[in-house]
């Protein structure tokens, strides 16, 4: 395996890792939320999450990996801005992970899969900044 696809496995490994993150953290917040707006839009983050999870396992095997993804230390939050901005940053790093996924990517297909990943990703940043947005200060 070139030392190039090793490092792009690596990556999404990590993907991979805040993926489950993500979807262990989510139902104990969105339980703790009373707004169902709010909860209604983790809920659909969550279900964008479970797929992205799913893809990334796929790509790591396609490329020869094992996906070896598993819970990052994860530290739960209390309080609706607390929660929310805890997963605005998760939203950052996961950008980041897949912008780092892409630039390691030679293979045109799979690179066009990452940025529709990183691109949900965005869009779920953008999504829980409105929310925060309407919460005031």
């Amino acid at each position: 395996m070139s030392s190039g696809k090793a490092e792009l496995i690596h990556i999404l490994n990590q993907a991979l890792s805040a993926e489950y993150g993500t979807l262990f953290l989510l139902p104990r917040h969105m339980a703790a939320i009373q707004d169902e707006e709010t909860r209604r839009q983790l809920r659909l983050i969550a279900d964008v999450e479970l797929e992205h999870a799913e893809k990334t396992a796929q790509m790591i095997v396609s490329l020869g990996g094992e996906p070896t993804g598993d819970l990052p230390n994860l530290q739960p939050r209390s309080g609706l801005r607390e929660i929310l901005e805890g997963h605005v940053e998760g939203e950052r790093e996961a950008i980041a992970t897949y912008a780092r996924a892409i630039a390691a990517c030679s293979d045109p297909e799979l690179r066009k899969q990452l940025e529709q990943l990183k691109g949900d990703e965005e869009g779920h940043q953008r999504l829980l900044e409105r929310v925060l947005a309407r919460l005031g200060s």
